[in-house]
């Protein structure tokens, strides 16, 4: 993924403008910031899911991009049915706490069970770069530390937003801080 002068803005309000980045094979930022500074706009951004008001994104040919939504959408079915009918689907499921839901449907869900639901799909997948906004939200502690464990093995290309202090520290090489000044800081 690579991205040039990108800007983006709300009624009102610029989030940011000017923000490049570049992410390659093995690459590992994370994504900080206050709320509302434009880090998940600027994931959607990168993407693909939303154009930026300025500048341009290429994203390799073929790439493959896993992308982890902060408020994922499920498809209608079982749980089983959104991961998958394999014993990877099941194996991930029960590393995020969900093993005694698979016959559930998606759509009675909670919130943060529908998050669980969505990493273990993307995470059964294989993926060129793997773009997670707030991965760690909604997951019991077991599960925070396997996730950790997992993404500090991941090879591909990883972008994340967390409030999550240890996953950032354990995950990451490079962190992108968006400020209140609407400048993107390369830490």
């Amino acid at each position: 993924i690579d991205a040039e002068g990108l800007k983006a803005s709300r009624p009102g309000r610029t989030l940011f403008e000017d923000v490049s980045i570049t992410i390659s094979t093995g690459d590992r930022l994370g994504v900080v910031g206050l709320n509302g500074c434009g880090k998940s706009t600027l994931l959607r951004i990168l993407s693909g899911e939303y154009s930026p008001d300025n500048g341009v994104v290429h994203r390799g040919r073929g790439a493959r991009i896993g992308i982890l939504a902060q408020q994922p959408v499920l498809p209608a079915g079982t749980v089983r049915d959104a991961v998958g009918e394999d014993w990877r689907g099941e194996a991930m499921l029960d590393k995020l706490g969900m093993s005694g839901l698979l016959d559930a449907q998606t759509d009675e869900l909670s919130g943060g069970q529908q998050k669980r639901v969505a990493l273990a799909q993307l995470l059964v997948n294989e993926w060129d770069a793997l773009i997670l906004d707030e991965p760690t939200n909604h997951l019991d502690a077991d599960s925070v530390v396997w996730l950790r464990e997992f993404l500090k093995s991941y090879k591909g290309g990883l972008i994340i937003i967390s409030h999550d202090v240890a996953l950032v520290d354990e995950t990451v090489n490079r962190v992108f801080y968006l400020d209140a000044n609407r400048t993107v800081i390369d830490i």
